[in-house]
């Protein structure tokens, strides 16, 4: 007879041990004894590296180096929310596929947005040029030349935004210091569809220190766009409860050569700024932080993009927290793009493999929505293909990844858990640094975010150009010399945007009494403030009245706008040149 092993009908609930009982495990000094041999020479302190952020990189991490962090005991989707925003993760509701999509006339966004939307984009993430984000005329300006939609009155906004279903898809707009009056524009168009507000869903961004970081100036004072930001953030809670109405971009300090914990520190500062602002003006925890969006950036340093945006969860639950706001006003809402600073002009095809292990680490950390920026942007407007491409590098982690089917699975790493307490300790106190000068727009003004950031810019210059950064296709095995890389010079204006009769771009026409009135109703209607404010820009919108005539008539007599220093530019290409 002969005999056959015996299989447990469910192996899994056979002990462990039983795997390794003929296996000696060996101990840490042991690993350290044979590590060094192999070194042939070199000190074990070689193995240990440093962050930009401080942190001290250890060669292998066990399980006592995160015993004592308390968040890994937590369960996803529970207070502090280390470990995801949801329950579920990405189960049922995976990240928003939010592609950013900004040709410069409304048409032909509209084409690549319909066409995106078809094939697997999931929100509707629209990038307006600098003379619709200040709140300008875009001709005969210098912003008229940047990249993005140039949008001057409703009729593009619809024209932009045809035969997409408003209520079925989420809108992001980066709304600059005009949100009010863009938020008029696509309330506006969402009447013209016959899309109830209530149905919306997305988000407005309105940063006005996120703009002054950037830009170094405001169009009107601080105080005026905290106002418009509570009328904006009144009005939705009451009309609109599904869209978005505060921002806060911590990406532009890393786009400018910050690390992790200066991102996080500094966008986190400003969260606060806009939490006792609104809470000044009437505007209660539990209606403003569900509101807030923090738009982080993705570097290149895997793990510690993915430490970060688990940390800033942590950190923004027990900052809402000792507002008093409960669960949902401490779950932090993180939209996520891959950094723009290391993307390759030279070499534009490595940045596929770049924007790949950003956008891992941002489905990893638990980001709700994602931007992969598209491999040729460095040059050009990217076409079809280029958005194909970046578009479906978050479809393979969602579908073939797997990542949909799994909750929190970085939960629990030795590694990650230990990182992700490193990162959110310095940021506290860095955080705690910029509270102690006033604040956040105190700290800018006295141009402390500023240094902090350039002297890391400054570092990252010179590690790259001593090659102790590698960046494939820089400073390490370059193009060959006659690969011919593809330029694009911005769209022109186009023609019917030139030299306007005089007071198309007014909105008002000397002897319209009908867009006067309008313009009255707006102007009586900031005099009292409130969500009345936001209505009488909806109506002004809807009767054809442009983006800047609107937020000309909300800043008359506003006054002059602060100026700071802004955030240097940086590009690890410029390291080299």
């Amino acid at each position: 007879m002969t005999e056959t092993a015996h299989i447990p009908e469910n192996p899994a609930d056979q002990p462990d041990e039983r795997l390794f009982a003929d296996f000696q495990p060996p101990s840490y000094e042991e690993w350290v004894v044979v590590t060094v041999k192999s070194l042939k020479g070199k000190p074990f302190e070689s193995l240990i590296s440093q962050t930009y952020e401080g942190i001290e990189r250890q060669p292998i991490y066990r399980q006592e180096d995160a015993a004592a962090i308390a968040h890994q005991h937590t369960l996803p989707g529970a207070i502090p929310f280390a470990r995801g925003p949801k329950a579920s993760g990405s189960l049922i509701h995976p990240w928003g596929v939010a592609q950013a999509l900004g040709y410069r006339s409304p048409a032909e966004t509209n084409a690549a947005l319909r066409h995106d939307l078809e094939r697997g984009q999931t929100v509707v993430n629209l990038m307006l040029d600098e003379a619709t984000l200040a709140g300008r005329d875009p001709a005969g300006s210098d912003e008229a030349d940047a990249g993005g939609l140039s949008l001057r009155d409703v009729g593009d906004l619809a024209q932009a935004l045809d035969g997409v279903d408003l209520a079925a898809f989420p809108v992001i707009m980066d709304g600059g210091t005009a949100a009010l009056a863009l938020t008029g524009l696509l309330a506006a168009v969402a009447e013209r569809q016959g899309v109830a507000l209530a149905a919306l869903q997305g988000w407005i961004d309105n940063d006005p220190l996120g703009a002054l970081a950037r830009d170094g100036s405001l169009p009107a004072p601080l105080e005026t766009h905290l106002d418009e930001m509570a009328w904006l953030t009144a009005w939705a809670a009451d009309h609109a409860p599904g869209l978005g109405t505060i921002a806060v971009h911590g990406d532009c300090y890393q786009d400018s050569g910050g690390h992790a914990v200066q991102e996080l520190a500094f966008a986190l500062a400003t969260g606060v700024v806009y939490l006792r602002a609104m809470q000044e003006r009437g505007i209660d925890i539990e209606t403003a932080a569900p509101r807030m969006r923090f738009v982080l950036g993705l570097g290149p340093d895997f793990f510690m993009e993915m430490a970060k945006l688990r940390a800033a969860r942590l950190l923004w639950s027990q900052i809402v927290d000792a507002f008093g706001g409960g669960e949902d006003a401490q779950r932090m809402r993180i939209h996520a793009r891959t950094a723009s600073w290391n993307k390759a002009a030279t070499d534009p095809y490595v940045n596929l493999l770049r924007t790949t292990t950003e956008a891992f680490a941002g489905a990893l950390g638990g980001a709700e929505s994602l931007h992969v920026t598209p491999f040729d942007a460095p040059l050009r407007a990217p076409d079809e293909f280029s958005r194909r491409l970046a578009r479906n590098q978050q479809l393979i982690l969602q579908a073939e990844v797997n990542l949909t089917r799994l909750i929190d699975p970085a939960g629990g790493a030795w590694y990650v858990e230990w990182l992700t307490d490193q990162v959110a300790r310095r940021a506290w106190a860095l955080f705690q640094a910029v509270e102690g000068q006033g604040g956040l727009a105190e700290a800018l003004h006295a141009g402390f975010p500023q240094v902090q950031v350039a002297a890391t810019a400054r570092a990252r210059a010179a590690n790259v150009a001593a090659d102790k950064d590698i960046f494939v296709g820089v400073n390490r095995y370059p193009p060959p010399e006659d690969m011919v890389t593809p330029t694009l010079h911005p769209a022109p204006v186009p023609a019917d945007q030139i030299s306007p009769p005089v007071g198309r771009y007014e909105g008002v026409a000397a002897d319209d009494e009908r867009q006067q009135a309008l313009l009255d109703r707006l102007a009586q209607a900031r005099k009292t403030g409130g969500a009345e404010v936001v209505q009488a820009a909806v109506t002004a919108a809807a009767g054809g009245l442009t983006l800047a005539a609107i937020t000309r008539a909300l800043r008359a007599g506003a006054g002059q706008g602060p100026s700071v220093t802004p955030l240097a530019s940086f590009h690890i290409e410029e390291a080299l040149s």
